[in-house]
């Protein structure tokens, strides 16, 4: 057998290993066991909470953007950028705060309280 066989064959093996254990992984995973119910109910509230900080996450990338019209242009930090709605936090923490720009609602005006 020559030397491009056997590595072909070797990676072969190794991906077949590689599948084997994933399968075993997620078929005794606990989010599958219908017997362990808790566990789905904790990952299906950690799913609710992450979606309640995206919200605020988008609204103080929102504020970011409009303050910084050169950011929301970015194809990097933009809205379209790589980093979706974390590209305003990100840009901020990167090069924003050094640049002596804002983050959050700071010098936004706020709702009156009654």
């Amino acid at each position: 057998m020559s030397g491009a066989a056997m590595r072909n064959l070797a990676a072969g093996l190794v991906l077949l290993a590689s599948y084997a254990a994933y399968a075993q992984g997620a078929l005794t995973s606990p989010l599958l066991d219908p017997a362990r119910p808790e566990y789905v109910a904790a990952a299906n509230k950690a799913i609710r909470e992450a979606a309640q900080d995206n919200e605020t996450e988008r609204h103080l990338a929102e504020l970011y953007w409009q303050r910084y019209p050169d950011v929301a242009a970015d194809r990097v930090y933009g809205p379209k950028g790589a980093h979706g709605i974390f590209g305003a936090r990100e840009h901020y923490q990167r090069h924003g705060r050094h640049e002596g720009r804002i983050w959050g609602l700071e010098g936004t005006p706020q709702p009156r309280q009654q």
